[in-house]
């Protein structure tokens, strides 16, 4: 099709297989990243170091900051199938050798760093795979479709967190205590599946272009280029700084919550309950904020709604788990912060791809991703330096160390919590205020859509060699627009 062409663009059936393939990785790994959170006491006994939980958590996020630059460049030049295969593939080499240090194939002293490994292989490949879903909804859905795309294609992820938070606990507790090694291989198995699965993504791209922009003659810079733009750009600084705020704040609740509540007498199974409905909840919002925001474009209007009323329930949630006994108000409070906090992510994501349109797609929402995975660490070391030991009441009613932990392991995580809630306050502080953007991709596509409008309501009349080219007049106006 030429360029200047009536614009006619097609789908096709496979981008809901390709949809698929890219949420099943998504979910692998996340099921992989929170295995050991919702058992914290049973992981430090079992691996025999009181700072495993915490350990198996951080290096997950810590990792994805310097694979991540690898990830973006190489999801930029060789495209989604590339991301798609090393990511599954690399998440699945990391299970195994979980499985590994999770059993007595060798010495109770093994089983840790053996285990720790395949972490740090697994979370090697989560940028590959965290990277894709604005690549796909780019390159294999129209405009129409985008955002509920990349809102499925994203928020696996957290679906994958929320089954395992709430399936930990069924299988190691009490009654086995030591079952990490059917965990672990209950994990294993769903990376074979879906490594299995990605072999079947044959093409990063579909024959012919979805959208306007997904066909644009509008080159990506290069790989540096387009980093430096992103970092140039107030409002995607602004962006990138508060939604990967929300990132992080999110992996410190994850990583944060079980033993908060724990200390306070609520069970693992209600731990593991809440961590579930968190994302429950989340899916419904990012659902529903994914259709609204592709039938109205009001990107900006809903993620700061969103964002301030995930606020109040952060504040909520903030002072309710300091108490005894109240499970409807933690309850509600989670569901509250997961449907509204969640609703931002994936909209933040097509965002950061607007903001700074042509930027590869892959790159934008590395380093929004990237900045959330620094910021996680962060609030995850803050968080638990501010705890504090338990008082003499709290270690009588407390669920920690069923396990047999000892009483120095047990936490208050009062001040943890004020301390994480003011980090969300000043994270939507700073969006309200900052953050103005431009829909530079969607302007584009307008653009193409009135040329093409246009040139179809003229007759056709053969002119001159040396008249004006309108169409090439047209076409420039709208890469300076974009360039601007």
């Amino acid at each position: 099709m030429a360029k200047n062409d009536p614009i006619e663009f097609k789908v096709y059936n496979r981008r809901w297989y390709m949809l698929i393939v890219v949420c099943l990785v998504n979910f692998s790994n996340a099921m992989t990243w929170i295995t050991f959170a919702p058992i914290s006491s049973y992981t430090k006994q079992y691996y025999g170091n009181s700072n495993a939980p915490m350990i198996f958590n951080i290096v997950f996020m810590g990792l994805s900051i310097p694979v991540g630059f690898i990830a973006m460049w190489s999801v930029d030049k060789f495209g989604l199938r590339t991301g798609c295969l090393l990511g599954a593939w690399i998440n699945l080499v990391g299970n195994i050798l979980r499985v590994i240090g999770s059993g007595d194939f060798f010495s109770s002293d093994w089983r840790f760093p053996i285990c720790l490994a395949g972490q740090c292989i697994a979370a090697c490949a989560q940028p590959f795979i965290m990277y894709l879903p604005t690549k796909l909804a780019a390159f294999w859905f129209p405009d129409s479709q985008r955002a509920l795309a990349n809102t499925l294609a994203s928020m696996s992820n957290p679906l994958g967190i929320a089954l395992q938070y709430a399936l930990s606990p069924q299988f190691v507790n009490d009654s086995h205590p030591t079952a990490l090694l059917f965990l672990t291989s209950l994990v294993a198995v769903g990376a074979v599946i879906t490594a299995l699965l990605s072999i079947g993504v044959t093409s990063s791209k579909p024959p012919t272009p979805a959208s306007a922009s997904s066909e644009s003659d509008v080159k990506p810079p290069a790989f540096f280029a387009g980093f430096k733009r992103c970092l140039s750009s107030k409002t995607f600084l602004v962006l990138a700084f508060s939604l990967g705020g929300g990132v992080g704040l999110f992996n410190a609740l994850y990583n944060n919550l079980q033993p908060a509540l724990c200390v306070k007498g609520y069970s693992n199974t209600f731990s593991g309950i809440m961590g579930a409905l968190l994302i429950v909840s989340g899916l419904v919002g990012a659902a529903v904020s994914g259709v609204y925001v592709d039938k109205t474009h009001r990107f900006e209007e809903t993620m700061k709604v969103s964002f301030c009323l995930a606020g109040f329930a952060a504040c909520g949630l903030s002072i309710s788990i300091n108490y005894e006994n109240v499970e409807w108000a933690i309850a509600t409070s989670i569901f509250v912060f997961g449907v509204f906090g969640f609703a931002i992510y994936p909209i933040g994501l097509e965002m950061g791809v607007e903001a700074t349109y042509p930027v590869a797609e892959a790159t934008s929402s590395g380093l929004i991703i990237m900045l959330g995975q620094v910021e996680g660490v962060i609030y995850v070391l803050v968080t638990s330096f501010l705890t504090q030991s338990a008082t003499a009441h709290e270690k009588n009613i407390q669920t920690c160390n069923k396990a047999g932990s000892s009483d120095t392991d047990i936490q208050d995580w009062k001040y943890s919590f004020i301390a994480w809630n003011c980090f969300v306050v000043i994270g939507i502080m700073v969006f309200t205020a900052a953050f103005w953007p431009k829909y530079k991709r969607v302007q584009y596509e307008q653009g193409r859509l009135q040329m093409a409008q246009k040139l179809n309501s003229k007759p056709k009349i053969e002119a001159p060699q040396n008249a004006p080219n309108e169409e090439k007049d047209v076409e420039n106006h709208h890469n300076q627009s974009i360039s601007n």
